[in-house]
């Protein structure tokens, strides 16, 4: 299964700083329909400003772009998850570590899609770019995390962490879309696209409100992919990025090659 992950907001606490961080997943069934949700938007007629833009993103896009990217998605087979960060609850000691307080909320977000889906193998998409995170970091505590689940290891066989850049791939410009609708309902109160894709909404996470929970059981249904497209980018593998450490609670050898560090892990 392919899950797409993308953010809004940021790690900041300062006065401008956002009040939210989320973390939003498109897990992608049929990669096509969200292709064409993009690919259909930009070839009707646009304002000329929108003609030189790369890619459109949910912080340069109209209203009315918004909406037809979100009504779109919202009619496809794909479903969205999404973790929502309240960052006045953060503890004092982790408002400097943004690098951990990011690692904990996607790894906290993958490992509930792949313990509510039964996962045996993901890939797992995100943007290169990363919030100025190490991409190394981030991917041996989601490797991490991703194995040892509820206090023992998850049955997934096999994981990939794929970052690749948004302007190539029409998926992560879509997640993009779905994370801005998502914030703008915490941020503002404005539930006008939130409301769209509501249907499509398979599991809510809220730290730290409590709320952890699957929203549509029926969305979580087995699913079998075929690769669509190529993505550019460096792709990780669970084998290859086992760390070279020592799990002595649970009796195991995990080793990851690329990084001699450990993990930041909250």
């Amino acid at each position: 299964m392919k899950i797409y992950l993308d953010e809004s907001g940021d790690l900041g606490f300062g006065e401008k700083a956002s009040p939210y961080l989320v973390i939003a997943a498109l897990i992608v069934r049929k990669p096509l329909q969200i292709k064409k949700c993009i690919r259909k938007v930009r070839k009707q007629k646009l304002p000329k400003k929108y003609k030189k833009i790369n890619e459109l993103k949910w912080h340069n896009s109209s209203r009315d772009i918004k909406r037809r990217i979100i009504e779109c998605i919202s009619k496809t087979e794909n479903d969205i998850v999404y973790a929502i960060l309240r960052k006045n609850q953060v503890k004092k000691d982790l408002r400097g570590k943004p690098q951990i307080l990011y690692n904990y909320v996607c790894g906290s977000l993958i490992s509930k899609i792949i313990s509510s889906y039964k996962l045996k193998k993901a890939d797992i998409i995100v943007d290169k770019s990363l919030y100025g995170i190490s991409r190394e970091n981030f991917d041996q505590y989601i490797t991490w995390k991703t194995l040892i689940m509820n206090n023992k290891f998850s049955e997934i066989k096999h994981l990939n962490i794929n970052h690749v850049d948004s302007k190539q791939d029409l998926c992560i410009q879509a997640v993009d879309f779905i994370a801005g609708a998502v914030y703008r309902l915490y941020r503002y109160g404005d539930d006008f696209y939130y409301k769209k894709i509501k249907p499509r909404i398979s599991i809510i996470i809220d730290l730290f409100e409590g709320k952890n929970k699957v929203v549509n059981p029926s969305l979580l249904r087995p699913t079998c992919l075929k690769a669509a497209s190529s993505f550019s980018g460096r792709t990780y593998s669970l084998f290859n990025l086992m760390l070279k450490m020592v799990f002595k609670n649970y009796g195991h050898d995990v080793k990851i090659r690329e990084s001699k560090s450990i993990p930041n892990i909250l």
